[in-house]
C-alpha cells in the first residue's frame, strides 16, 4: 500500500472528472432497487443539461439493512435530493444485515475500471477498519457517517487524512446525548403526575437497548446511566434488556419486564422501532401508554412523530437521518477544490429532542416536501470564502422560507435553542449535559440507528 504523507491532498492523487452543478426545480424521488442496489433519480426538471463529454461525480452510499428499513429508508431518501440539488449520481446498496454482503459490496465497486468518486459507510458491525482499507488502497476517497470506530480501532487507524490518507471525514452522531436527554425528558414528564411513584415514592424506570455490541447502543445506554445517577434520591432503574433493534422482540421483552416490575412507569427505548414494540406490549398488558406508561425512543422516525402527536409516545430524539446529506455536501465542496483544510475531518452530528411541544416545526424540517424545496447549494462552503465552518440547519432554512410556523425552540431556561444542527466540527454541549464518561465518549462503533 503507498504511504502518503498526512498533509497531501488527496484530490492530487485521484483523477477528477470535469463536473458542472445542474440546478433543478421541484419533483418526486424515484427509487429503482436491484439486487441490492438503488439507483436514485429524481423527478425535479433541470433548467440547464449537462455539456456534451461532462459527467456527474458519483457517490455510492452502503447502509447495512434494507431499503424498506424505517430509518435509513429516509436516511437514503434525505441524501438523495442533497445529491440531486449537487448535480451528483448516487448509488446506494443495502447489506441485508450482514456485514460479509457490505464488505463484498464496497470491495467490488472499488474494484470497477469506473470506480466512484467517494463512496459513504458505517461502521457496520465493527467493520469500519476494513471499509476503510479496501478504500484506501484503492484510492477511493471515503467517508465513515453514523457509526464510528472503536477506541482502539481510533488508536491503530488514527484520525482521517493520517495512516490512511484517503479517509476524508467522519459525520457522526452524539449518541450519548440523545440517551441522556430522552432520559431526562421521560423523568420530567412521567414525576409530572404523582400517581405514577412507586410504593417507594420513587419513580421506577425499565429500558430496551439495541444490539448489546453495537455503539449507539452503548452510548445511548450510557447517556440513560448517567441522566439515572444525577437524579438518583428521586429514580431507579429497575433494568434494561436488550431488544436488538427490534420492534417484535421489544414488544415480547417488555410484557415480560413490566410483569417483573409492575410499578415501572417509564421505558427508555435506545430506537423508535422498540418504543412501538414497548407501546404494543403496555396496551397486551391493559395499560395506556401515555399516561400509565411514558414511553420514549431515538430515530425520529415518521410513525414515531405520529404516535407523538396522538400522545401515545411522549418523545424521540433525532436529526441524524440528514447525515448522510451532509455528507454528500461535504463531498460536493471537495470535489470543486474547496481548501481542505476548510472541511473538517470530523463533524457531530446534535441530535435534537422531539415532543409534542415542537412537533410541528420538526415536521416540517423532516418532510420530504421540505426537503424538495430546498436548494441544497446553500449548506456548501464554495461562495463562502469568508465561513470557515459548516452550520448545517435545515430549520432555519425553512424558516427563512416562512415555511415553519411554530415558535423557536427553548432550553429549559426559557432561552432560543437552534433546532437545526450545530456549528462546524464543534462538539460543544448544552450546560445541563454532564461530561461524559471516557469510554462512553470514544465508543462509536457499531449500527447507529
Amino acid at each position: 500500500m503507498r504511504s502518503l504523507h498526512k498533509t497531501v491532498d488527496i484530490r492530487s492523487l485521484i483523477p477528477t472528472p470535469i463536473c458542472r452543478a445542474s440546478r433543478f426545480g421541484c419533483g418526486w424521488v424515484t427509487l429503482i432497487v436491484f439486487a441490492g442496489v438503488l439507483q436514485i433519480t429524481t423527478g425535479k426538471l433541470h433548467s440547464e443539461d449537462t455539456e456534451a463529454g461532462e459527467r456527474k461525480f458519483h457517490v455510492a452510499m452502503f447502509t447495512p439493512r434494507d431499503q424498506d428499513d424505517a430509518f435509513w429508508g429516509p436516511f437514503v431518501e434525505f441524501m438523495g435530493e442533497v445529491s440531486d440539488d449537487l448535480g451528483i449520481q448516487l448509488e446506494v446498496f443495502f447489506a441485508g444485515n450482514s456485514r460479509n454482503r457490505m464488505v463484498s459490496q464496497i470491495r467490488d465497486v472499488c474494484d470497477r475500471e469506473n470506480k466512484p468518486d467517494a463512496i459513504v459507510f458505517q461502521s457496520f458491525k465493527r467493520g469500519g477498519p476494513r471499509f476503510l482499507r479496501i478504500a484506501d488502497r484503492r484510492q477511493v476517497p471515503a467517508v465513515l457517517v453514523n457509526a464510528g470506530l472503536q477506541p482502539e480501532q481510533s488508536e491503530e487507524l488514527g484520525q482521517p487524512r493520517t495512516k490512511l490518507t484517503y479517509w476524508l471525514a467522519e459525520v457522526l452522531p452524539d449518541d450519548y446525548d440523545a440517551g441522556f436527554q430522552l432520559a431526562n425528558a421521560l423523568i420530567d414528564e412521567a414525576l409530572r403526575s404523582p400517581q405514577r411513584l412507586a410504593a417507594d415514592g420513587k419513580l421506577h424506570i425499565i429500558g430496551l437497548s439495541g444490539v448489546i455490541s453495537d455503539g449507539a447502543s452503548i452510548q445511548r445506554m450510557a447517556g440513560l446511566h448517567d441522566a439515572i445517577a444525577r437524579r438518583s434520591d428521586e429514580v431507579v432503574l429497575d433494568q434494561v434488556v436488550a431488544a436488538d433493534w427490534s420492534q417484535e422482540l421489544a414488544r415480547f421483552r417488555c410484557r415480560i419486564l413490566d410483569r417483573r416490575y409492575p410499578e415501572s412507569s417509564v421505558i427508555w427505548s435506545a430506537s423508535d422501532a422498540m418504543a412501538i414494540g414497548a407501546i404494543a406490549a403496555m396496551q397486551d398488558r391493559g395499560k395506556t401508554p401515555g399516561t400509565d406508561v411514558i414511553i420514549g425512543g431515538v430515530d425520529a422516525t415518521p410513525e414515531a412523530l405520529d404516535l407523538i402527536a396522538q400522545r401515545v409516545l411522549f418523545a424521540t430524539v433525532g436529526g441524524h437521518v440528514m447525515e448522510g446529506g451532509w455528507c454528500i455536501v461535504l463531498l460536493y465542496d471537495f470535489f470543486h477544490g474547496i481548501d481542505l483544510t476548510r472541511i473538517p475531518t470530523h463533524y457531530d452530528s446534535p441530535m435534537r429532542l422531539i415532543t409534542r411541544e415542537n412537533l410541528a416545526g420538526y415536521r416540517e424540517v423532516l418532510s420530504r416536501e421540505t426537503w424538495r424545496e430546498t436548494d441544497f447549494r446553500q449548506f456548501s462552503l464554495l461562495d463562502r470564502p469568508n465561513q470557515s465552518t459548516y452550520r448545517f440547519d435545515l430549520g432555519a432554512a425553512a424558516t427563512d422560507r416562512g415555511l415553519k410556523k411554530n415558535p423557536p425552540l427553548e432550553n429549559d431556561n426559557g432561552s432560543e435553542k437552534d433546532d437545526g444542527a450545530g456549528e462546524g466540527n464543534s462538539s460543544e454541549k448544552n450546560a445541563s449535559t454532564p461530561a461524559k464518561t471516557e469510554s462512553a465518549e470514544r465508543q462509536r462503533d457499531g449500527e447507529t440507528r
